[in-house]
C-alpha cells in the first residue's frame, strides 16, 4: 500500500504532489545579502532530493533587519530577477517553493546600519517601516514567480519576541494582552496581503510555546491562529522554542528514540483550524510520519536538519525505508565557514575516507 505521505495536499488554491516538506533551514550562502549560485545549488539539491514542498530559508525584508550578510536580503536591486532562477529550477523538478520572511529584530547583524531593536524599545515609526517592509518583501517574491511566503514568528525573532510574555514587556497597544502582542503580526499579515491580493499563498510558522515561563499557552496560541486564519492565513507551520541554542529550552532539542516533541501542539492547531496545519520538529522514521498524517488532522511534516544531511531523504523512503541519518546534533549550525550550510557530521566522515 503507497504511504499517505506520498499523497499530494493542496495550500489555498496550490497542490503539492507529496506531504514531505523541506522546512526552512538558513543556507549560509548569500554574499553580502545577495543571492549567490551556492544558494541556488542548494535549492537544486533539495529539488532534485523529492520533497513536494520546499520552505527557504529565512529571508530578510530589509537590508537592515538581517542576521548578517550572509543572509538574503529581499530588497536588493537585482533580488526578482536572481531569485526567477531559484524559482525555476525548483519548478524544473516539481517541486513547489515558498520564501520565509523575516526581520531579526535582536538578532541583527552587530554592526552600524542593522536594525538591532528589541521589542521594548522599538519606537512606533519603527514597526511601521518593518510592517511595510514585510509587505514590499513579499510583492518581490510574488514577482520572482515564488509559489508563497511564509512569515516567521517563531524562535526568538523580533515577531516571537513581541508574542512572548517573557520578553514583551510593553505597555502600549503591542503589549499586555494576546490581543496586543499580536498586533504587529497581524500588521504585518495585512500588509502582506494588501501587497499579494487574496489569492497568493500566505502562511506562518507559529511558535505554539515559548518552552520557557512566562509562556504564550495553547488559549492564545489558538486565539491568534484563528484571527490569521479569518483573515485569510492560507497554513500553519507549528514549532515552539524562544531561544536558540542547544539546551533544552531549544527550538532545535536533540531528539532520542521519542519523535516529534511538538506533535501535540500542532495535533491541537490542526483540530482546530480549518486550513492546512504542518508538524514540524523531530520527525525521523517514515513509519512514524505515516502514523501521524493517517492518525492525525495535520496536512503535512517538514524536516529540517535531516535535510541537510540527506537533501534526497524524501526520494530515498521511496525504495529505502530506514530511519533519517540525522543524529540531531545541531553542529550543521557551525558550518557558516563553509559557505552553506552542511552536515558536519558528514563532512567529517567524507575526511576519513
Amino acid at each position: 500500500m503507497a504511504e499517505k505521505f506520498f499523497d499530494s495536499f493542496q495550500i489555498g488554491g496550490l497542490e503539492i504532489k507529496n506531504r514531505l516538506v523541506a522546512s526552512a533551514m538558513f543556507e549560509y550562502a548569500a554574499a553580502d545579502g545577495k543571492i549567490t549560485e551556492t544558494f541556488l545549488n542548494h535549492y537544486s539539491k533539495l529539488a532534485q532530493g523529492g520533497w513536494g514542498l520546499i520552505i527557504g530559508g529565512m529571508q530578510a525584508v530589509s537590508a537592515s533587519g538581517a542576521v548578517a550578510p550572509i543572509m538574503v536580503n529581499t530588497a536588493y536591486p537585482d533580488y526578482v530577477a536572481d531569485m526567477k532562477k531559484v524559482v525555476a529550477e525548483v519548478h524544473r523538478h516539481d517541486a513547489k517553493i515558498f520564501v520565509q520572511l523575516q526581520h531579526a529584530g535582536t538578532r541583527t547583524f552587530p554592526t552600524e546600519g542593522y536594525d538591532k531593536f528589541s521589542v521594548d524599545d522599538a519606537t512606533p515609526k519603527q514597526l511601521e517601516t518593518v510592517i511595510k517592509n514585510f509587505g514590499r518583501a513579499a510583492a518581490n517574491c510574488k514577482a520572482a514567480g515564488v509559489d508563497g511566503v511564509q512569515i516567521h514568528a517563531a524562535h526568538g525573532f523580533l515577531i516571537n519576541s513581541f508574542l512572548s510574555p517573557s520578553t514583551n514587556h510593553r505597555v502600549d497597544n503591542f503589549g499586555g494582552t494576546i490581543e496586543n502582542r499580536a498586533l504587529l503580526l497581524y500588521k504585518i499579515y495585512d500588509s502582506i496581503r494588501a501587497s499579494v491580493g487574496e489569492n497568493f499563498i500566505v502562511g506562518v510558522k507559529f511558535p505554539f510555546s515559548d518552552l520557557i515561563e512566562p509562556n504564550i499557552t495553547p488559549e492564545e496560541s489558538l486565539s491568534v491562529l484563528k484571527e490569521l486564519e479569518r483573515r485569510g492565513l492560507d497554513f500553519a507551520e507549528i514549532s515552539s522554542g524562544l531561544v536558540m541554542d542547544e539546551s533544552k529550552f531549544s527550538f532545535t532539542p536533540r531528539i532520542g528514540k521519542n519523535e516529534a516533541p511538538f506533535l501535540a501542539s500542532a495535533t491541537l492547531a490542526a483540530e482546530n483550524l480549518k486550513i492546512p496545519v504542518v508538524s514540524v520538529c523531530g520527525y525521523r522514521t517514515p513509519d512514524f510520519v505515516e502514523k501521524v498524517l493517517t492518525e492525525t488532522k495535520i496536512a503535512a511534516v517538514s524536516f529540517g536538519r535531516p535535510t541537510v544531511r540527506e537533501p534526497n531523504l524524501a526520494n530515498r523512503w521511496r525504495v529505502d525505508k530506514s530511519r533519517a541519518k540525522c543524529i540531531s546534533c545541531n553542529k550543521c549550525r557551525d558550518s557558516v565557514s563553509d559557505g552553506e550550510i552542511t552536515c558536519q557530521v558528514e563532512k567529517i566522515l567524507r575526511a576519513k575516507k
